[in-house]
């Protein structure tokens, strides 16, 4: 099982997709993307990624792209690859042009790459069933985070300021002083035996695994209400999770130098954990 691309429907091991330096994925960040699960072969809601990314496509301007065709490509390059357990990238560019910011005129044929790589879970199992530490510090993000963009360098940044710290992931902070999400994940918290998460709008992204964790959590029994919040007030629920394509539901016992709770795991986290892992195994028993 190897990293397998398919750039533009040609298939291939990763080390022979190229692009143009011209490519103003490459030059802009003029692109958009998705990350799907995989489990025993499977794509892990399959429907709600690709909704999701067309309305990025929307949202951004973009000619429009044959699903159709994108769909049998992915399923082409997953049967290519031979992964069973792994992660499906799919990063859709504006097209190749000389560089000038205005879209090309008149449009060119969008850059389309897949990617399917092996996924090795047994680390971030470990963290599942022990919980992490985060940090906290401000959002510094472009104003349409709700935009599946590849535009991620203050993520990227405030990531690497996470792991300098020792910490699993950071959480981001708006200029009003209010929780709005962490740097590649979905972030919630229990309160009263209710899962609660930033409202929805253009300060977050539109998880899928949020979306999906919200039914999850209401199937058991436990409502769903959005609700701003601070990093002094978040630190006093009685949990806080992540949740997201690899990390699945990642309950987190600090953020910065106090402990969220008990220290360890809460008893509605593993209940939605047991819950995630019965959704993927009756998804998988289903087809």
């Amino acid at each position: 099982m190897n990293t397998t691309a398919c750039l533009n429907g040609v298939i291939g091991p990763i080390e022979e997709a190229k692009v143009s330096v011209w490519d103003r994925g490459f030059v802009f960040g003029d692109s958009v993307y998705e990350v799907f699960r995989l489990y025993a072969g499977r794509l892990w809601l399959e429907a709600e990624h690709l909704e999701r990314l067309e309305r990025s496509l929307h949202e951004v301007e973009f000619p429009a792209v044959d699903f159709k065709r994108l769909r049998s490509r992915i399923a082409a390059t997953i049967g290519s690859s031979g992964v069973l357990e792994g992660t499906v990238y799919i990063q859709i560019t504006r097209g190749v042009a000389p560089r000038a910011h205005a879209y090309p005129e008149p449009p060119v044929e969008p850059t389309e790459l897949i990617v399917v790589r092996p996924y090795d879970d047994s680390a971030t199992a470990a963290h599942r069933e022990k919980g992490v530490a985060v940090i906290s510090e401000p959002d510094r993000r472009w104003k349409r985070c709700d935009i599946k963009s590849t535009n991620l360098l203050a993520n990227v940044m405030a990531l690497e300021h996470a792991h300098r710290a020792g910490a699993f992931e950071t959480i981001l902070i708006d200029a009003q002083g209010r929780v709005t999400e962490a740097t590649h994940s979905s972030l919630l918290w229990i309160r009263d035996g209710r899962l609660m998460g930033t409202p929805e709008g253009e300060e977050i992204l539109p998880g899928t695994k949020r979306r999906f964790l919200r039914e999850l959590a209401e199937s058991l029994g436990i409502g769903f209400a959005e609700e701003s919040i601070s990093p002094a007030e978040l630190v006093r629920q009685d949990e806080v999770v992540l949740t997201g394509t690899t990390i699945e539901v990642m309950p987190v016992i600090r953020i910065d130098d106090r402990t969220v709770g008990t220290g360890s795991p809460g008893s509605i986290t593993k209940r939605l954990q047991a819950a995630y892992q019965a959704a993927v195994t009756e998804r998988l028993r289903s087809h």
